[in-house]
Order: C-alpha cells, then sequence, then structure tokens
C-alpha cells in the first residue's frame, strides 16, 4: 500500500516539475511569450478584433504591426464600444477568435473602402501609434473588454501585413520555479514513502554478517529490506521461522543461580535425608571424612 501511494505521490511530483520547467522555458526570465512575425490575409484597409476576443487582464501586451513599401499605416487599442463605432459599416478583416500563442479565427465584413474619420485625429485611444512601414503599440490590459484595430492611412491598404504578438504573466518565470522546486520536494518524499518499511510485518529471514545479526522483512509488495532491532521493535514485527530467535534487545539477558548448600542426614539404615536449614539447630554438623558407616545419632553431613 505504502509502495502504491510513494510511487503517487512521485507521478504527480513529476508532472509539476516538468510543468514548472515548461513555465520557465516559454516564459524566459523576462516572463514574456514572443510568437511572430505572423502574416495577415487581408486585402482591404482595417483588421479588428471582436468586442470579446481579448480575454485577458493584468497582462502586459507588446504589439508590431508591419508593413512592406513603407506604406502609413496605425495602430491602436481602444474600448471595444469605440472601436466598434469606428470601423462600423466599413469593409475589414475581423478577428473572432483567438487562442496562444497565435491561432486566429477570422471572418471578412464587406462595407466601404475606409473607416468613418481619421484613427490618429481620436482621443480615446488606451494606446495607439502610427507610421510608415510599422507601428508598435505597449500597454497593460485593462479589465474593460478593449479591441485592437489597425488601419491603412490614405489610399493605401494592408496587403502584406505581419503582425509580432509578445505577452507576459507577471511573476511567471518565479512560479515556473515553485513549480519545479515542489515537484522534485514530491519525487523524494515518494521515494521516503517507498522505501520505509511498513509498521509491522513478517520477518522472513535471519542473516549472519561480520557486524551482527541482520533481520530482513518482506513488504506488502514482496521486496525485502533489512532491518536493525530497534526499528523491529519499534514497528511491531513478528517472527515466522521458528528457528529465528527473536532480536537480540529483545532477549533477557539470563541470570546466573546462587549457590545453594544442601544439608544431609544419615540414619540408621543408611537413607539419606535432606535437612533445611531452619532444621540445622537439631544436627551435629560434621565433615564426611568424620561420618561413621552407619551415621549413628544426630550427626549430618553437608554437600
Amino acid at each position: 500500500m505504502k509502495t502504491a501511494t510513494g510511487w503517487a505521490i512521485s507521478a504527480i511530483g513529476v508532472v509539476l516539475a516538468l510543468a514548472g520547467v515548461a513555465l520557465m522555458v516559454v516564459l524566459g526570465p523576462d516572463n514574456r511569450i514572443v510568437t511572430g512575425p505572423h502574416p495577415v490575409d487581408v486585402e482591404g484597409s482595417v483588421v479588428v478584433t471582436g468586442p470579446r476576443v481579448i480575454r485577458w487582464t493584468d497582462a502586459q501586451v507588446d504589439i508590431l504591426a508591419e508593413l512592406p513599401a513603407q506604406k502609413p499605416m496605425f495602430l491602436g487599442i481602444g474600448n471595444s464600444v469605440d472601436v466598434e463605432s469606428l470601423v462600423d459599416g466599413a469593409e475589414r478583416v475581423e478577428v473572432t477568435g483567438f487562442d496562444t500563442p497565435w491561432d486566429p479565427t477570422t471572418r471578412v465584413v464587406d462595407g466601404r473602402p475606409s473607416v468613418q474619420a481619421a484613427p490618429t485625429s481620436l482621443d480615446w485611444w488606451l494606446a495607439d501609434s502610427a507610421g510608415l512601414g510599422g507601428a508598435s503599440i505597449s500597454l497593460r490590459l485593462p479589465e474593460e473588454p478593449v479591441s485592437l484595430a489597425i488601419v491603412s492611412i490614405g489610399a493605401s491598404n494592408l496587403s502584406g501585413l505581419q503582425v509580432t504578438l509578445a505577452y507576459g504573466i507577471q511573476g511567471g518565470f518565479t512560479r515556473g520555479i515553485g513549480l519545479l522546486l515542489l515537484g522534485l520536494g514530491g519525487v523524494l518524499v515518494g521515494l521516503v514513502v517507498r522505501r520505509r518499511p511498513a509498521d509491522g510485518g513478517v520477518l522472513d529471514e535471519l542473516v549472519e554478517t561480520d557486524e551482527g545479526i541482520v533481520y530482513v522483512v518482506g513488504d506488502d509488495d514482496g521486496v525485502e529490506r533489512e532491518l536493525t532491532a530497534d526499528e523491529i521493535e519499534a514497528g511491531g514485527f513478528v517472527v515466522t521461522d521458528d528457528e529465528m530467535p527473536p532480536p537480540p534487545e529483545l532477549v533477557p539477558e539470563p541470570t546466573e543461580p546462587a549457590a545453594r548448600v544442601m544439608y544431609v542426614f544419615v540414619d540408621e539404615d543408611g537413607v539419606e535425608h535432606e535437612v533445611s536449614e531452619d532444621e540445622l539447630d537439631e544436627f551435629e554438623i560434621v565433615e564426611d571424612d568424620d561420618v561413621g558407616p552407619a551415621g549413628a545419632g544426630e550427626e549430618g553431613e553437608s554437600r
């Protein structure tokens, strides 16, 4: 049972350690994931994300949009309601879904060739940038729903557009280190649980070595382990082999019996009778050499 538990703990530790390493590799020390540049299939002048596509909050986002031939362009993020009012009625490529790191779902919406107003003249953008051949913005996403808009300026279009995206998780690299250490700890705990003998069991074998007697126990999975006498006594093991002595520490040392003096009285018929020390006052103690053949009288001998 403990072996199965140990393997389960170790398996969980391995999963946590691998997750920590993956997070560290993906984010890096700067806690950022960078993907791109990715080409965007667009022929018109507007690319916009839907109202609920950007779902992250409190994440640092860096976006770079590039166009060939130094085309003028605008890049901005704003409240979804404001962005929708700007692109409403214009021909556009709308991003309806997005999975990290880069897996957008798009649709083409027909309409007029351009947006209703010049995007650079609006002051409600949370972050915006304009340039020739490229533009970039960086911001921490708010809790309110926001949308991204890429708009060509003038008579040009967004053909050949490429987008590079970088987004970060604050403290992500540190969290990866924490998962790695937690996973390694789980692996070590599982190893200790697997190697620790069960509480109680059966001693299967007794081995004599140069250091003394070694007791071998088999666990539930048939794995044999060597135990000391202290571990045997603490764990409640029992000896099943009749020829195997119990642990030396559990056997009381034999004591030498005290020497006892026996007194013998020999009657007239030569029959010996043992006499206790309390009865010695009735007899005369003599040595063996002083006792006659019949042991007459109230005489005795000690042995």
